[in-house]
């Protein structure tokens, strides 16, 4: 085969190739889900490791938790029927710290406890 019908072969082979991938790539914008439904999902990290979960409760409110490298919950945003809302900072040791929340009657409180438990400081 001469060196022009080569140039005409690859050509062509660029061509279906561009095609091809033109046409994946408009059928996965096509059949990508508008809704991802689950109970939970997990970001993972380059290794693999779970750095935050959402997930819905077993009475049924949401929650995101958010992992330190080690996969500790060290900070946890929810949403629940009595409590209202609350966002927890937790240490080290799984222990919280510092906690904000609007009660389900709409009050807000504001708890800073310390490494031993105790609350150290609190509003209302």
């Amino acid at each position: 085969m001469g060196r022009g019908k080569w140039a005409m072969v690859l050509v062509v082979a660029i061509v279906l190739a561009a095609v091809a991938v033109a046409y994946a790539a408009g059928q996965a914008k096509a059949t990508a889900p508008k809704v991802v439904r689950a109970q939970r999902f997990e970001l993972v990290d380059a290794e693999g490791g779970a750095r935050a979960r959402l997930s819905v409760l077993t009475d049924g409110s949401p929650s995101l938790g958010l992992l330190d490298e080690k996969g500790e919950v060290r900070a946890v945003l929810g949403v629940g029927k009595d409590v209202g809302s609350l966002l927890a900072l937790l240490d080290e040791k799984g222990k919280p710290r510092a906690s904000l929340s609007v009660g389900a009657d709409g009050s807000p409180a504001l708890w800073l406890v310390d490494e031993k438990g105790e609350l150290i400081w609190s509003a209302p």
